[in-house]
């Protein structure tokens, strides 16, 4: 197999302990296509390493501690680097649960740090996977879990596009 100029691949092992994502975990995303793969002469596995998202391992559970902790949105915002449209957002969407509902104009809605916790660091790993260029990103999938790209090429091939016309912009 030829690999492509652009991408650097590292063996599977180092992915694993690099990523800490499951060797299982990698072995599925190889199988379904969405990370490269190439096979040495001596039976080693290679993989794209730009192809590996980190927000893969990220758990609900890594979270626990925070669990039933109320926390405002603005709080949430600073506390965690994240735009309170964003927080609300989430949260209308179920990926964060409200602990306590504003009942009235100028009360706070409470939320659950543990969600926001979770998300905050689902959406750090996104944003660094993709230097920062998150236009047209998926984050989470419909039910909050981080969100997996199917067709890794076409994406790869959207955010070059996206990043072309960057350049030519500024």
């Amino acid at each position: 197999m030829s690999l492509p100029s652009t991408a650097i691949y590292i063996p599977l092992k180092t992915a694993v302990e690099k990523y800490g994502i499951p060797k299982k975990t990698l072995l599925d995303q190889i199988k379904s296509g969405r990370i490269a793969s190439a096979q040495l002469p001596d039976g080693d596995l290679l993989v794209a390493e730009n192809d590996i998202d980190p927000s893969l391992n990220i758990k609900r559970e890594d979270f626990e501690h925070l669990r039933e902790h109320p926390i405002g949105v603005a709080e949430a915002g600073r506390k965690y680097g994240l735009n309170d449209t964003t927080i609300s957002k989430w949260s209308r969407k179920g990926y964060i649960r409200v602990l306590v509902k504003a009942k009235t104009r100028g009360q706070k809605k409470l939320l659950d740090e543990a969600d926001i916790a979770y998300c905050a660091a689902v959406y750090k790993a996104k944003y660094d996977f993709y230097d920062g260029q998150m236009a047209g990103v998926n984050i989470f999938d419909d039910k909050g879990n981080p969100y997996k790209v199917k067709y890794r090429e076409i994406a790869a091939q959207m955010r070059e596009n996206r990043r072309r016309q960057r350049q030519e912009k500024g």
